[in-house]
């Protein structure tokens, strides 16, 4: 799957998440790795506000830079959590070990997005959904998903 969107307002993001859910297993038995790429501003936390809403999330989704991670309740399709990893922080994937990210990786119904994947990339599963968000003139920004 490769497919590309023009985004002009957080809304629009609602197409990207459309084609990333309908990757889901009816059945919840994997979680859903989504990576997000792109620069500072670029929507990787506006992105996963917008799929919090899509979900049911009820509190205010922000970027977890500091707590490195956030995990919500959802009620989606058989997924029961979503959770939110800010990478930016780290410096090496041996920092992640007292998160257990891989294990957070292949836990069932389970939805986790990864802000700054680049850092963790050795830990990332292979079949993570890769979203790469680039800023074009504007408030505009060209989605890749694959």
């Amino acid at each position: 799957m490769k497919n590309s969107y023009l985004v002009s307002t957080p809304i629009d993001f609602k197409i990207v998440i459309d084609c990333v859910l309908s990757t889901c297993k009816e059945s919840a038995k994997e979680s859903l790795v989504i990576a997000l790429t792109g620069d500072l501003g670029a929507g990787k936390t506006t992105f996963t506000q917008e799929l919090g809403r899509r979900l049911g999330v009820l509190e205010q989704i922000t970027s977890p830079t500091f707590t490195i991670m956030k995990q919500y309740d959802i009620s989606y399709d058989g997924f029961e959590k979503l959770i939110h990893i800010d990478a930016y922080r780290i410096e090496s994937v041996d920092e992640t070990k007292p998160l257990h990210l891989d294990s957070l990786f292949s836990q069932p119904k389970t939805i986790v997005c990864v802000e700054w994947p680049e850092r963790i990339h050795a830990i990332l599963p292979s079949g993570a959904v890769n979203i790469s968000i680039t800023i074009k003139e504007g408030e505009t920004r060209q989605v890749e998903v694959s």
